[in-house]
């Protein structure tokens, strides 16, 4: 793209064309992730490029964009192909498995799951639950930032019509692809996401969000239209033709209801998908993210809370972190002296994922070349330990910053969790099964997971993967009489536990900043 001259960053203007170029610090030259190639023209190198760069690639015009002031006119290549490739996880139950294929002829639906960083879509055979057809993508906000808080700030300071837009744009392209352009017209659509996706979705204020004592704006359940959510009137013509319809146009669209701020539709979602509150026994939901919720209960009552456990599972804060896109080291396992990996796809080492770094330490610690403070052994402490050569031959290596990044988020997870159960006044023994919900959950290994403490190993027998609960939940929440009514129930039986001013929690925090080394 050619860029003129401006007093803004090359990221606001690539922003401002609708350019998508992931910024996972929210422009703060600190994650790494907005790189270009300035392919004509000059730009001067920031002490932000010298961190990130080599000198190799700094010859070769890599720059930052969100530090990147045009000097002149200027063609920028960016690197967006890397996360339309990104590996996303959808629902892992609605596969058809008789031989034959469910083609849309009969009532369907589509369930949403909008999450921070992915969106899953789903359309499926209202009759059979078949899935007919899917769509998962990046869900492009992550230009204003990885996480919840940068793009509440950014709503704040007056993004929040762009926000709104980047979303509605999201849900076009894939409503139009599971639609066939409007061949197939939905009984229904069913949405759940964080509330802080469903705020800016809905275009409602976000300024008491990310300030105590966290109010949502609204976080009931939201009934509406398409061409409402979408932000269409019928008496101008649709930006797109597969909308036209008025029977599209007025297809009927639920959002699920949320707990809280922090505890939201998808959680909901999640409880619903998996079964627990309908069960006599005590069960608990883990969702890992850029937020570690989770939930502990039965049909009776739920506890739930939220800790902040930061971008380094999907690979955010890691100095050569990646998402979960073709050639990201997704398994480590050091033998013999030798380091042996394996990348997504088999494709070329190109950065590490949130799981390939969860593997690293715990094989670290394995080898006694990371102690029990987290800190590794002088001889990688400046240059990091090597994983593997990238595609420019240059090395991919695992830092001392980014033990510290997955130390503060194990943390965070592990005493959340020990805080759930202490005040749900259950000993870890007695809780029947542990679901695992997200997509770093989903590829996860439980005993390099159990190895760093992220998970008690009591628990180690107990997990059920279930891949995106948010969005099975959602498509059976559209399905099935009564599903509406038991996700209202789950609400009215949850109580949050605030875990900032909660002394158990701090402590315990503390406690697990410590690694148990072999």
């Amino acid at each position: 793209m050619l860029i003129s001259r401006d007093e803004k960053t090359v990221l606001e203007i690539l922003r401002e064309q609708g350019i998508y170029v992931p910024a996972v610090c929210a422009g703060r030259g600190s994650c790494g992730k907005c790189r270009i190639r300035v392919a004509e023209g000059e730009a001067a190198v920031t002490p932000s490029d010298e961190r990130i760069f080599t000198p190799q690639q700094l010859s070769q015009g890599y720059r930052l964009a969100c530090t990147c002031y045009p000097i002149g006119d200027m063609t920028v290549v960016t690197e967006e192909e890397a996360e339309k490739k990104m590996d996303i996880i959808g629902t892992i139950s609605h596969r058809k498995t008789d031989g034959t294929e469910a083609d849309g002829s009969g009532p369907v639906m589509v369930g949403i799951d909008i999450g921070t960083t992915t969106i899953a879509m789903e359309l499926v055979d209202m009759d059979s639950g078949a899935e007919i057809d899917s769509y998962l993508c990046i869900n492009r906000q992550r230009r204003y930032g990885a996480d919840v808080i940068s793009r509440i700030q950014a709503s704040v300071e007056g993004k929040k019509e762009e926000l709104q837009e980047s979303i509605r744009q999201d849900l076009f392209t894939g409503l139009e692809k599971l639609t066939r352009g409007g061949e197939i017209v939905p009984e229904k659509v069913v949405i759940a996401g964080n509330t802080t996706m469903i705020h800016l979705l809905m275009g409602y204020p976000c300024d008491t969000l990310g300030v105590y004592p966290f109010i949502p704006h609204q976080i009931q359940r939201i009934e509406s239209t398409l061409g409402e959510i979408l932000g269409e009137n019928m008496t101008e013509p649709p930006r797109t033709a597969w909308l036209c319809t008025v029977q599209m146009y007025r297809t009927k669209v639920w959002i699920l209801p949320g707990i809280s701020t922090f505890v939201g539709a998808d959680i909901v979602s999640d409880i619903l998908s998996c079964g627990l509150a309908e069960s006599e026994k005590v069960s608990m939901l883990i969702d890992l993210g850029t937020n570690g919720e989770m939930g502990i209960g039965n049909r009776e009552r739920i506890l739930v809370t939220s800790t902040a456990a930061g971008p380094a599972f999907e690979g955010g804060n890691i100095v050569h972190g990646s998402g979960s896109i073709p050639g990201a080291i997704c398994n480590v396992k050091l033998e013999d002296g030798r380091t042996q990996i394996r990348t997504i796809q088999n494709e070329p080492p190109s950065g590490i994922c949130g799981t390939g770094a969860i593997e690293t330490l715990y094989e670290l610690l394995q080898a006694g070349l990371v102690d029990e403070t987290g800190l590794m052994e002088e001889d990688y402490e400046e240059d990091g330990f090597e994983l593997a050569k990238g595609r420019d031959g240059e090395p991919i290596c695992f830092y001392q910053k980014d033990i510290r990044e997955l130390q503060l988020a194990k943390s965070a997870v592990r005493a959340g969790l020990e805080t759930l159960l202490l005040r749900y006044e259950i000993n870890p023994e007695d809780v029947d099964k542990v679901y695992l919900a997200g997509g770093f959950g989903y590829r996860m290994d439980v005993e390099k997971a159990v190895g760093i403490g992220l998970i008690p190993e009591v628990f180690a027998d107990k997990i059920r993967v279930i891949g995106n609960g948010a969005l099975e939940g959602a498509v059976r929440y559209g399905r099935e009489e009564g599903a509406m009514d038991l996700a209202g129930d789950i609400v009215k039986i949850s109580s949050e536990i605030g875990l900032s001013s909660d002394k158990a929690f701090n402590d315990l925090y503390m406690q697990h900043m410590y690694f148990e080394c072999s």
